[in-house]
Protein backbone atom coordinates (compact mmCIF):
# COMPACT_ATOMS: atom_id res chain seq x y z
CA UNK A 1 0.00 0.00 0.00
CA UNK A 2 1.45 3.22 -1.02
CA UNK A 3 1.78 5.97 1.21
CA UNK A 4 -0.40 8.95 1.00
CA UNK A 5 1.15 12.83 1.40
CA UNK A 6 0.03 14.36 4.63
CA UNK A 7 -1.60 17.95 3.66
CA UNK A 8 0.06 20.44 6.36
CA UNK A 9 -0.68 23.93 6.72
CA UNK A 10 2.36 26.60 6.49
CA UNK A 11 2.14 27.48 10.16
CA UNK A 12 2.88 23.34 10.66
CA UNK A 13 6.13 24.08 8.30
CA UNK A 14 7.22 27.21 9.99
CA UNK A 15 6.79 25.95 12.91
CA UNK A 16 8.75 22.61 12.48
CA UNK A 17 11.98 23.93 10.06
CA UNK A 18 11.94 27.81 11.02
CA UNK A 19 15.35 28.51 12.87
CA UNK A 20 14.96 25.12 14.09
CA UNK A 21 17.50 23.31 11.39
CA UNK A 22 19.89 21.12 12.97
CA UNK A 23 23.30 23.37 13.17
CA UNK A 24 26.50 22.80 11.05
CA UNK A 25 24.93 19.94 8.92
CA UNK A 26 21.64 20.30 8.02
CA UNK A 27 20.66 17.76 4.86
CA UNK A 28 20.92 14.15 4.00
CA UNK A 29 24.18 13.46 3.94
CA UNK A 30 24.19 11.97 0.74
CA UNK A 31 22.74 14.83 -0.89
CA UNK A 32 25.85 16.92 0.75
CA UNK A 33 27.94 14.25 -0.88
CA UNK A 34 25.69 14.10 -4.20
CA UNK A 35 25.98 18.19 -4.82
CA UNK A 36 29.14 19.08 -3.16
CA UNK A 37 30.49 22.14 -4.47
CA UNK A 38 27.88 23.12 -6.61
CA UNK A 39 26.94 27.24 -7.75
CA UNK A 40 24.17 27.92 -9.90
CA UNK A 41 26.04 28.02 -12.68
CA UNK A 42 26.97 24.02 -11.70
CA UNK A 43 22.94 23.16 -11.22
CA UNK A 44 22.03 25.40 -14.97
CA UNK A 45 24.99 22.99 -16.46
CA UNK A 46 23.67 19.84 -15.39
CA UNK A 47 20.18 21.13 -16.35
CA UNK A 48 21.38 21.66 -19.56
CA UNK A 49 22.77 18.57 -20.42
CA UNK A 50 19.13 16.84 -19.17
CA UNK A 51 17.54 18.73 -22.10
CA UNK A 52 20.31 18.31 -24.63
CA UNK A 53 20.79 22.31 -24.52
CA UNK A 54 16.93 22.92 -23.91
CA UNK A 55 16.24 20.73 -27.23
CA UNK A 56 13.78 18.44 -24.73
CA UNK A 57 11.80 19.21 -22.05
CA UNK A 58 13.23 18.67 -18.03
CA UNK A 59 12.03 14.90 -16.74
CA UNK A 60 9.06 15.13 -14.47
CA UNK A 61 10.36 11.39 -12.67
CA UNK A 62 13.47 9.46 -12.54
CA UNK A 63 12.24 5.50 -12.22
CA UNK A 64 15.53 4.49 -10.87
CA UNK A 65 19.51 5.78 -10.12
CA UNK A 66 20.71 4.74 -13.29
CA UNK A 67 18.05 7.00 -15.00
CA UNK A 68 19.54 9.97 -12.70
CA UNK A 69 23.66 9.04 -14.21
CA UNK A 70 23.29 12.58 -16.14
CA UNK A 71 23.44 14.65 -12.87
CA UNK A 72 26.44 12.66 -11.19
CA UNK A 73 28.74 9.93 -11.71
CA UNK A 74 28.49 9.42 -7.55
CA UNK A 75 26.32 6.31 -7.85
CA UNK A 76 26.12 5.11 -4.31
CA UNK A 77 25.31 9.10 -3.28
CA UNK A 78 22.59 8.67 -6.77
CA UNK A 79 21.28 5.56 -5.35
CA UNK A 80 20.58 6.72 -1.48
CA UNK A 81 19.04 10.01 -2.65
CA UNK A 82 16.63 7.95 -4.72
CA UNK A 83 15.51 5.89 -2.07
CA UNK A 84 14.67 8.65 0.08
CA UNK A 85 12.83 10.41 -2.51
CA UNK A 86 10.82 7.50 -3.23
CA UNK A 87 9.37 7.54 0.00
CA UNK A 88 5.96 6.59 -1.06
CA UNK A 89 7.76 3.46 -2.67
CA UNK A 90 6.37 3.69 -5.61
CA UNK A 91 9.66 3.13 -7.52
CA UNK A 92 9.84 6.76 -8.79
CA UNK A 93 10.57 10.06 -7.44
CA UNK A 94 9.51 13.46 -8.43
CA UNK A 95 12.53 14.92 -10.19
CA UNK A 96 11.16 18.55 -9.71
CA UNK A 97 10.91 17.75 -6.13
CA UNK A 98 14.75 17.14 -6.35
CA UNK A 99 15.17 20.39 -8.64
CA UNK A 100 13.51 22.60 -6.34
CA UNK A 101 15.98 21.48 -3.47
CA UNK A 102 18.88 21.71 -5.88
CA UNK A 103 17.86 25.31 -6.41
CA UNK A 104 18.34 26.27 -2.65
CA UNK A 105 21.22 24.41 -1.99
CA UNK A 106 23.68 25.03 -4.41
CA UNK A 107 25.39 28.22 -4.08
CA UNK A 108 24.49 31.97 -5.34
CA UNK A 109 22.66 35.02 -4.19
CA UNK A 110 18.90 34.60 -3.01
CA UNK A 111 18.19 37.47 -6.39
CA UNK A 112 19.56 34.68 -8.47
CA UNK A 113 18.14 31.74 -7.43
CA UNK A 114 14.96 32.84 -7.60
CA UNK A 115 15.57 34.17 -10.98
CA UNK A 116 16.66 30.57 -11.82
CA UNK A 117 13.70 29.19 -10.09
CA UNK A 118 11.92 31.29 -13.00
CA UNK A 119 13.96 30.00 -15.59
CA UNK A 120 13.69 26.59 -14.73
CA UNK A 121 10.26 26.20 -13.66
CA UNK A 122 8.98 29.20 -16.19
CA UNK A 123 7.85 28.73 -19.74
CA UNK A 124 10.90 28.20 -21.74
CA UNK A 125 9.27 30.74 -24.59
CA UNK A 126 8.33 33.94 -21.88
CA UNK A 127 10.78 35.99 -20.39
CA UNK A 128 7.85 35.68 -17.49
CA UNK A 129 6.55 32.80 -14.96
CA UNK A 130 2.99 32.44 -14.56
CA UNK A 131 1.27 32.01 -11.31
CA UNK A 132 0.43 28.33 -12.01
CA UNK A 133 3.90 27.53 -12.48
CA UNK A 134 4.58 29.54 -9.42
CA UNK A 135 2.03 27.18 -7.53
CA UNK A 136 3.81 24.43 -8.92
CA UNK A 137 7.10 25.31 -7.79
CA UNK A 138 6.00 25.85 -4.11
CA UNK A 139 4.35 22.21 -3.92
CA UNK A 140 7.39 20.77 -5.11
CA UNK A 141 9.63 22.62 -2.57
CA UNK A 142 8.21 22.01 0.06
CA UNK A 143 7.31 18.31 -0.60
CA UNK A 144 11.31 18.15 -1.28
CA UNK A 145 12.58 19.39 1.75
CA UNK A 146 10.72 17.34 3.85
CA UNK A 147 12.49 14.83 2.72
CA UNK A 148 15.83 16.17 2.88
CA UNK A 149 16.13 18.54 6.21
CA UNK A 150 17.25 17.49 9.62
CA UNK A 151 16.14 19.71 12.41
CA UNK A 152 17.35 20.42 16.01
CA UNK A 153 17.95 17.18 18.23
CA UNK A 154 17.51 14.99 15.10
CA UNK A 155 19.96 12.72 12.70
CA UNK A 156 17.65 12.49 9.97
CA UNK A 157 14.67 13.74 8.07
CA UNK A 158 11.69 12.71 9.88
CA UNK A 159 8.79 14.55 7.96
CA UNK A 160 9.18 12.54 4.39
CA UNK A 161 5.80 12.92 3.47
CA UNK A 162 4.43 16.44 3.52
CA UNK A 163 2.99 19.02 1.31
CA UNK A 164 1.66 22.31 1.83
CA UNK A 165 -2.35 22.99 1.57
CA UNK A 166 -3.29 24.76 -1.45
CA UNK A 167 -5.48 27.18 0.63
CA UNK A 168 -1.78 28.65 1.89
CA UNK A 169 -0.32 28.39 -1.35
CA UNK A 170 -3.33 29.88 -3.24
CA UNK A 171 -2.62 32.74 -0.08
CA UNK A 172 1.19 33.79 -1.33
CA UNK A 173 0.39 33.38 -4.95
CA UNK A 174 -1.96 36.45 -4.24
CA UNK A 175 0.37 38.21 -2.40
CA UNK A 176 2.95 37.68 -5.28
CA UNK A 177 1.00 38.50 -8.25
CA UNK A 178 -1.94 40.61 -7.01
CA UNK A 179 -4.57 39.02 -9.70
CA UNK A 180 -1.83 39.40 -12.71
CA UNK A 181 -1.09 36.04 -14.61
CA UNK A 182 2.23 35.99 -14.80
CA UNK A 183 5.25 38.34 -13.62
CA UNK A 184 8.61 38.76 -15.57
CA UNK A 185 11.42 36.55 -15.01
CA UNK A 186 13.55 39.34 -13.78
CA UNK A 187 11.27 41.05 -11.19
CA UNK A 188 10.22 37.30 -9.30
CA UNK A 189 12.62 38.25 -6.35
CA UNK A 190 11.27 41.29 -5.75
CA UNK A 191 7.54 40.32 -6.09
CA UNK A 192 8.30 37.43 -3.68
CA UNK A 193 9.68 39.63 -0.89
CA UNK A 194 5.91 41.30 -0.90
CA UNK A 195 5.03 38.15 0.85
CA UNK A 196 7.11 38.17 3.94
CA UNK A 197 6.56 35.08 5.95
CA UNK A 198 7.43 32.72 2.71
CA UNK A 199 10.10 34.92 1.44
CA UNK A 200 11.70 34.65 4.90
CA UNK A 201 11.38 30.93 5.51
CA UNK A 202 12.67 30.52 2.06
CA UNK A 203 15.60 32.64 2.24
CA UNK A 204 16.38 30.45 5.75
CA UNK A 205 15.95 27.09 4.15
CA UNK A 206 18.35 28.09 1.15
CA UNK A 207 20.98 29.91 3.58
CA UNK A 208 20.92 27.30 5.96
CA UNK A 209 21.31 24.67 3.05
CA UNK A 210 24.34 26.25 1.35
CA UNK A 211 25.92 26.72 4.80
CA UNK A 212 25.22 22.54 5.58
CA UNK A 213 27.25 22.39 2.12
CA UNK A 214 30.06 24.49 2.69
CA UNK A 215 30.81 23.32 6.67
CA UNK A 216 30.77 19.26 5.00
CA UNK A 217 33.02 20.55 1.85
CA UNK A 218 35.68 21.94 4.95
CA UNK A 219 34.94 18.76 7.26
CA UNK A 220 36.03 16.75 3.42
CA UNK A 221 39.00 18.75 3.08
CA UNK A 222 40.27 18.69 6.79
CA UNK A 223 40.11 14.73 6.40
CA UNK A 224 41.85 14.92 3.52
CA UNK A 225 44.63 16.77 5.07
CA UNK A 226 44.47 14.92 7.91
CA UNK A 227 44.60 11.44 5.71
CA UNK A 228 47.95 13.29 3.94
CA UNK A 229 50.02 14.35 6.88
CA UNK A 230 49.46 10.59 8.47
CA UNK A 231 50.57 9.39 5.29
CA UNK A 232 53.48 11.75 5.18
CA UNK A 233 54.28 10.59 8.91
CA UNK A 234 54.22 6.93 8.16
CA UNK A 235 56.68 7.31 4.90
CA UNK A 236 58.74 9.50 7.26
CA UNK A 237 58.77 6.99 9.89
CA UNK A 238 59.63 3.57 7.95
CA UNK A 239 62.54 5.71 5.84
CA UNK A 240 63.50 5.80 9.19
CA UNK A 241 63.18 2.09 10.55
CA UNK A 242 64.96 1.13 6.77
CA UNK A 243 67.77 3.35 7.91
CA UNK A 244 68.19 1.96 11.43
CA UNK A 245 67.79 -1.49 9.71
CA UNK A 246 70.41 -1.03 7.33
CA UNK A 247 73.16 0.22 10.01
Amino acid sequence: MYQKFETTPFSSFRQQYFNNLREQSCLLPALEELCGGWTQETLKSILQKLTKKNQAPLPLFFDSSQAMDSISNKKQALATVFQQFDSRGIGRIDATELFSVMLLLSTGEISQIFYNIAVIFGSDKTNHITSDEFFFFIDCLFRGISKVLICKGETKPINLNKRLNDQDINKFIQQIFKGQQKVNKDELYASVKQSQQLFEFIEYISTSMQASMEYTRQQSLLMMKITMEVKKLMAQMLSQIDGTAKK
